[in-house]
């Protein structure tokens, strides 16, 4: 065995680098933890076979995608990404072992031994780890559960679920990857992943699409409650609304071992069966259920679905899913119609989103989700500017949502909201508190893990927004305007510019009205020394918004060398001048 320290890098090629109580494997394409796998993506896998063999020095960006990504085109994204990923796997040594230099790249903070004495390069490493998993998911007896149901205005459910089809995930621990502490604990077992597909609507009326949408929102909620899963949001898996994929495209795509796929129809009929890789039946289950019973139907096929996963299911998480949302199926109709409003905001779709809900409200006085998405609606359109009184406004949020939980407390949507709403006012200790109960209600919900990303980076705990932020991105690769703006600041608050930029751009890309993304697009180009850029994106601040007052943009950071940081950037990019208007006070 031999040991190189911070000033002696790594040349010898072998099979296996022990660092700190890790193993790199490169026979295995693996790491371990004590002897536990820890699952990585290939070029994960690569980043940390390079860094590990350059232990001690300043490893550049362009050094690593010359290394990882040779002769391939990729943006910053895809090494952040895997950085992240790497931090994550390593849990509370992740930080510590993998060092940031800023604007400058990575270094590997830890002595390495080398084990052998035969290896593959680094470029390599990402096959050995596709090989490896490849071989591990042939020998891993795959499993497909088939759901064939329809329901009165919509529902012929067909499914299927697929384990291990492209990717063997099993060590991964959610929402996101495993960590160091799920691998200590045996009870922590590795989390499965689970993409609900949209429901396919075969009723003939593509009017009643909402429908189908709205049965597979439902059942990605229901299922987010089980601890033992990470669930993709839907924003995840609409992409492939319409859409002829192969199980493994998905798998490969959203990361997951299992998939649902489903068809609506007329009626409500179920057909479920789990079975292996051979085709053999392991289980199966007949329904056949009154329109009357749609809410029974959604619990059987969650339930069906974790027993198949043979997951644990606490009886407080058994509870919530078996909770009836309203005895009227006119008003949960009326809230289906409402989500596309919520999902994808316009100004005119969020006044429309109101009348139907108010509707729901008429037919069902306690029907708890429909007061949360009613208070959703105020507090978007003060998010957006879209409203005429942003007090009041959000003083309507506040009230609606506490509506909602006064009649369900464990309405998820409705503590977001009302979270959100503390964090305006900087009521930070309250909106701690709702956020943490959203989450332990629904791990999940990608806008409750957002929220507390959100929190946690006007606290100054920015390393651990980012990670928050990530993993609800992870969940809803979609996250909404003011959760990517979220992001974006955090990237910016920790120097990294580039990632900032991306993450302001594509929030603008997706939402126009975002103008709070252009002041740290702003910014972060002039901390960029991107002059011509910033100046670009202030003419067009200047010209959106003529009364912004940057002495307002970024005030509820309570660590003042954030604040500052943001605050020479918006002066660098030259947007610090005092509005016309606040001259006349």
């Amino acid at each position: 065995m031999t040991t190189h320290n911070f000033n002696s890098p790594v040349q010898v090629q072998a099979k296996r680098r022990r660092f700190d109580r890790y193993v790199l494997d490169l026979d295995r394409g693996s790491l371990l933890f004590d002897g536990n796998e820890i699952a990585l993506r290939p070029k994960t896998f690569a980043v940390l076979h390079y860094l590990v063999d350059n232990c001690g020095r300043l490893v550049s960006k362009d050094e690593l995608f010359a290394a990882v990504w040779p002769n391939i085109a990729v943006t910053d994204d895809a090494l952040v990404q895997s950085i992240g990923e790497l931090r994550r796997a390593l849990g509370d040594d992740g930080a510590r072992l993998i060092r940031t230099i800023p604007r400058r790249g990575y270094r590997f903070e830890s002595d390495v031994s080398v084990v052998g004495s035969v290896g593959q390069p680094w470029a390599e490493a990402a096959s050995v780890a596709a090989a490896s998993l490849d071989a591990t998911r042939s020998s891993t007896p795959g499993a497909r559960i088939r759901l064939f149901a329809a329901l009165g205005v919509a529902v012929v459910l067909a499914g299927m679920l697929w384990a291990g089809v492209a990717i063997d995930w099993k060590s991964l621990n959610a929402p996101g990857y495993a960590s160091r502490s799920a691998t200590k604990n045996p009870e922590m077992v590795a989390k499965p992943a689970i993409a609900i597909l949209p429901f396919a609507n075969q009723g003939g009326d593509a009017a009643r699409d909402y429908f189908a949408d709205g049965l597979t929102q439902d059942i990605i909620n229901a299922l987010g409650r089980f601890s033992e899963l990470t669930v993709m949001s839907w924003n995840a898996v609409s992409p492939y609304k319409g859409r002829a994929a192969s199980p493994g495209e998905i798998a490969r795509s959203l990361a997951v071992r299992y998939q649902v796929e489903s068809k609506t129809a007329n009626r409500v009929r179920v057909t479920a069966q789990l079975v292996d890789s051979d085709g053999r039946v392991l289980w199966s289950g007949r329904f056949d259920e009154a329109l009357a019973d749609l809410f029974a139907l959604q619990d059987k096929i969650t339930t069906q679905i974790a027993g198949a996963l043979a997951i644990r299911v606490t009886e407080v998480e058994q509870r919530r899913v078996l909770a009836k949302p309203t005895e009227s199926l006119e008003a949960y109709e009326y809230v289906l119609r409402a989500r596309p409003a919520l999902q994808r905001p316009t100004r005119a779709d969020l006044v429309e989103a109101r009348v139907l809900l108010r509707r729901a409200i008429a037919l069902d006085p306690n029907y708890a989700a429909a007061y949360a998405s009613l208070a959703e609606t105020y507090h978007i359109a003060m998010v957006m500017g879209w409203a005429e009184s942003p007090a009041d406004t959000l003083s309507r949020a506040e009230e609606l949502a506490n509506k909602a939980l006064s009649i369900n407390d464990s309405e998820v949507r409705a503590r977001i909201i009302l979270g959100r709403v503390h964090i305006f006012h900087q009521r930070y200790e309250q909106a701690k508190a709702e956020m943490d109960r959203a989450i332990a209600i629904n791990p999940n919900d990608a806008l409750g893990l957002a929220g507390h990303g959100n929190l946690l980076m006007w606290l100054g705990q920015t390393d651990a927004a980012i990670e928050v932020l990530e993993l609800a991105q992870r969940i809803d690769p979609e996250l909404n305007a003011l959760d990517r703006n979220a992001l974006s600041l955090a990237y910016y608050l920790k120097g990294r510019y580039d990632a900032a930029i991306e993450e302001a751009k594509l929030n603008l890309r997706r939402t126009t009205a975002a103008n709070f993304s252009r002041i740290v697009l702003a910014a972060a180009y002039a901390e960029r020394n991107q002059a011509e850029d910033a100046a670009r994106v202030v003419t067009e601040v200047r010209r959106l918004d003529p009364t912004f007052d940057p002495r307002e943009f970024g005030s509820k950071f309570l660590s003042t060398a954030d604040l500052e940081h943001l605050r020479d950037g918006i002066r660098k990019a030259g947007l610090d001048a005092t509005p016309p208007w606040t001259t006349d006070r």
